[in-house]
């Protein structure tokens, strides 16, 4: 699968992060659906993902389950504001899609490590940084372009994205129907028969 989130997993300086993982995590095997954190739990890890994809989740106070993230191969996964503040619940679950493989470190050790040296407090600001920018071009793009658009940008960044998941999640991580993305796929077929 090609990389969805290309510039924040090469970051250069996100590289003695990547080291930090593979020599202190341990690694792990998750199965497609396990569980690496679950909505209101606490959760107690953060993970460098070498194999597979994970999904983002919330719960609003319908009981309506939201898409709102994915991460890749080559990417780090867990609750980010469960190591920003100590010792609050999860407001995500985090659910493997494929069957994947990943390097996972308790967020306590992460926090010290971001204390280690230069190298490392650098990483920490590059790693918010980034996070931050993935954040604020999505919300940009949802008030900026049309849901054609959001949808193009999605397949252009991982073309073998919709292989992987259905109709349904792409509709909810886009927010609307999936008739809609429906409709966008014809569209987008007519266009190219033409």
């Amino acid at each position: 699968m090609k990389n969805f989130n290309q510039k924040y997993a090469e970051h250069p300086e996100l590289s003695v992060f990547k080291e930090f993982f593979l020599s202190h995590g341990k690694y792990k095997e998750i199965k497609k659906k396990e569980y690496l954190v679950e909505q209101s739990s606490v959760a107690k890890y953060v993970a460098y993902v070498v194999e597979g994809f994970f999904r983002y989740t919330r719960i609003d106070n319908r009981g309506n389950e939201h898409i709102v993230g994915y991460v890749f191969k080559g990417e780090y996964v867990g609750d980010y504001a469960s190591l920003i503040k100590k010792d609050i619940t999860s407001l995500v679950t985090v659910q493997a899609v494929t069957d994947c493989k990943i390097y996972y470190v308790p967020l306590e050790e992460v926090r010290k490590f971001f204390n280690t040296n230069e190298d490392a407090q650098i990483a920490g600001r590059v790693l918010a940084e980034e996070l931050f920018m993935v954040a604020y071009t999505r919300l940009l793009d949802f008030y900026c372009k049309n849901t054609e658009e959001l949808y193009m940008d999605l397949t252009e960044r991982c073309p073998d994205f919709q292989d992987y998941i259905t109709l349904k999640e792409m509709a909810s991580f886009l927010q609307v129907t999936p008739e809609t993305i429906s409709h966008i796929r014809n569209s987008i077929n007519k266009k190219h028969i033409c």
